[in-house]
């Protein structure tokens, strides 16, 4: 395998126009000098503004800073822009995406002003006719790489997009719109809707990202861009490697060190030098990294990357993505004192706000079950159960979820966001109550496991004829259907004998609810559906667990499946939930925009 060159290494390439471009001075492969943000407790911290902090870490001067880019990184950059002879392809895919997605982060402008720019470079270099014109795209995208991205103070929404396409096009911009339009691919958007096409294209995408960032890393410092990267490159990660892949947990690491590099987690008034419109970027940005973080903990039960307790970063404000593109004074003036809409609206930005307050209470739960127990653990933990509900309730009545939505008029993508909010501050007290109730199954763990169940079946009623959603319904069963129904078929069985629950749902409808996820599962377990061993082998386990207590005299006292008792339901079929790669399959992954994510 072809190793990097040394950065001494001098270019060669046929391109004349390459060479000339690339000879000219600039900043790069010295993005490792740049020291970022640097909090109070820093080494320059104790010296004032105006005192020489910044002579102290102040990167290498760009008037000596003169090289050529090595081959080896020429090679990379072109294969990254040579994608761009599928512009219009890419272009349907991301217009798709953020047409129906009400999980997107970076806020529409900054991507379509984007894309009407790029596709005056596809037609200006004559991409659609060949690629001779490409070494001279590629020596323009390089040189502008290199070049230390910065926001002018002055600089606004509308026209924010003119720093990074068209003239100023940079390898970041082009990373970004790859994993967006793989992400596209992998939910069925676009033409052709191939399950096999769609898989290769996300894959293609996902190496171009990858080979942009590997590049962007050696040729520029950190930046706002390189923080889009990283989070819509994630994304796609989750989707084709799986989210417990380790690249995927890697990926999620560096995002988290990169926001911290460049101090978004703090948030004060002093960051007068940065236009309003990109705070407010960083701080959706911030939000919806920082929820991702808990999803991706709590799955795996790893510990989080990001820590509120030392983030001081403000909630975005609920305001239309359009909004960053216009005057700061109206775009205030349209929400609360608490930063709510003023008006009954569901819009991208009030989910990001809503995830990362539930997500709040996540990380003190996932810090509880962690750590070493203390003895006023029970006590910490009934707090954050208190004070997640407090929460929740102030919320506006619009955005917390009831059945009644599914009668409603609105687009399917946002009663899909109402439900999986829900579910997820659902799921919080689920986590309490069975930090509490250390394997036993009282009434405020079987309650809430019901209520959960109940919700996801729900879920499964509409999808029966709203087609758009069954994956998202797939991934909800198992995320959320599994645990639910473990606990209350482990607490039926432990009171089988008193016939009596403690719960306020009455023992019928438990029951029924668990014969609907069982019918649920065995759906998904027909020949020829995806991961149909292991929905066969699910549907055997929850459905002699179910016997084994509704009528035991007719369960066959003979040798069964190594999964036979309710006590070893989790740790097994979720062993053979990771053995089959469930997780990492296209059907299954290609929800986690909205439901895990």
């Amino acid at each position: 395998m072809e190793s990097p060159p040394p950065a001494s290494h001098v270019v060669k390439t046929k391109s004349g126009v390459i060479m000339g471009v690339l000879s000219v001075p600039a900043v790069y492969g010295a993005a490792a000098q740049l020291a970022g943000y640097l909090g109070p407790t820093s080494f320059v911290s104790v010296l004032g503004e105006g005192d020489g902090a910044n002579e102290l870490v102040t990167a290498t001067d760009e008037s000596t800073a003169a090289s050529s880019v090595p081959a080896w990184w020429v090679k990379r950059a072109t294969e990254v822009v040579g994608h761009l002879v599928e512009f219009p392809t890419l272009k349907q895919l991301i217009l798709e995406l953020y047409g129906l997605s009400q999980a997107a982060v970076i806020a529409a402008p900054f991507v379509l002003n984007a894309l009407s720019q790029m596709q005056d470079t596809y037609h200006a270099y004559q991409l659609d006719q060949g690629e001779t014109e490409m070494p001279a795209l590629v020596a323009t995208v390089l040189d502008n790489t290199r070049r230390r991205f910065s926001v002018p103070p002055t600089a606004d929404g509308a026209h924010f997009h003119r720093l990074y396409t068209g003239s100023r096009l940079r390898l970041e911009i082009l990373a970004v719109v790859y994993a967006l339009a793989g992400r596209a691919s992998q939910f069925g958007l676009g033409q052709p809707k191939n399950k096999l096409l769609s898989s290769h294209f996300a894959r293609r995408m996902l190496a171009a990202s990858d080979t942009a960032l590997e590049t962007c890393r050696y040729l520029s410092p950190v930046n706002d861009l390189t923080l889009w990267v990283l989070h819509e490159n994630l994304l796609l990660s989750t989707l084709v490697l799986g989210h417990s892949s380790s690249v995927t947990w890697h990926r999620l690491g560096e995002l988290a060190t990169c926001i911290f590099e460049l101090g978004l987690h703090r948030d004060s008034d002093e960051r007068s030098d940065l236009p309003n419109f990109l705070l407010e970027s960083r701080r959706r940005l911030f939000a919806a990294v920082y929820q991702l973080d808990k999803s991706i903990a709590t799955f795996l039960g790893r510990p989080p990357r990001i820590s509120w307790r030392h983030s001081d970063c403000r909630l975005p404000l609920d305001i239309s993505d359009e909004a960053l593109t216009g005057s700061r004074e109206l775009a205030q003036k349209s929400v609360t004192a608490e930063g709510w809409s003023c008006h009954a609206v569901y819009q991208r930005s009030a989910w990001i706000r809503l995830r990362f307050l539930t997500s709040t209470f996540r990380e003190e739960i996932l810090e509880l079950s962690l750590t070493k127990s203390s003895e006023n653990r029970d006590e910490q933990l009934r707090d954050v159960s208190r004070r997640s509900r407090q929460t929740w309730d102030s919320v506006p009545s619009h955005l917390r979820y009831t059945e009644d939505c599914w009668n409603t008029h609105q687009p399917i993508s946002v009663k899909v966001m109402l439900i999986v909010s829900y579910l997820a501050f659902l799921y919080n007290e689920f986590l309490v109550q069975r930090l509490l109730a250390l394997g036993e199954y009282s009434a405020a763990l079987v309650d809430v496991s019901s209520t959960i169940l109940s919700t996801v079946l729900t879920f499964g009623r509409q999808q029966e004829w709203a087609v758009d959603i069954h994956r998202d319904f797939i991934w909800t069963l198992l995320l959320y259907g599994f645990p639910s129904a473990s606990v209350l078929l482990r607490a039926l069985q432990t009171h089988a004998s008193r016939n009596q629950l403690p719960s306020i749902y009455p023992r019928g409808i438990l029951v029924r609810h668990l014969s609907v996820f069982i019918s649920h599962l065995e759906s998904m377990a027909g020949p020829g559906t995806a991961n149909h061993a292991f929905f066969s082998r699910a549907t055997r386990v929850f459905s002699r667990i179910m016997d084994e207590f509704l009528a035991p005299e007719a369960v066959p006292a003979t040798d069964t499946s190594p999964v036979d008792s309710v006590a070893d339901l989790d740790v097994s079929l979720f062993s053979d939930f990771e053995g089959v790669g469930l997780l990492d399959t296209m059907d299954f992954a290609s929800v986690l925009d909205q439901v895990l994510y």
